[in-house]
């Protein structure tokens, strides 16, 4: 009996370990860009969004994600362009955001 016991323990602890990997679905655990995009520049004003993904424990790269009309494209992130464009969109929202932000006497 007594070995059932520590059995069931180490068992469950295991498996709580496992279900509690910082609160993510085990899916998410790895690179989001397997392949990037090292293409020609896209014109900003096909992308819709770009999420930026830093590097960590879950992959050792970092993700720059390009949504369009047609779907989403990994850029390379070490592209010259990319980082340019990285930077125009930083620009674009903080200037969106300051517009959504006026309040009007």
């Amino acid at each position: 009996m007594m070995k059932f016991t520590v059995a069931a323990f180490t068992f469950l602890n295991c498996m709580m370990l496992l279900s509690t990997t910082e609160s993510r679905p085990l899916q998410q655990l790895r690179c989001n860009c397997i392949n990037t995009y090292s293409g020609k520049p896209i014109p900003i004003q096909k992308i819709q969004a770009l999420k930026v993904i830093p590097a960590g424990a879950h992959c050792k790269n970092m993700a720059i994600i390009a949504t369009m009309k047609k779907g989403a494209t990994c850029l390379n992130p070490t592209d010259k362009w990319v980082e340019t464009l990285k930077e125009e969109m930083d620009k674009k929202n903080i200037k969106s955001h300051k517009l959504m932000n006026v309040t009007v006497l």
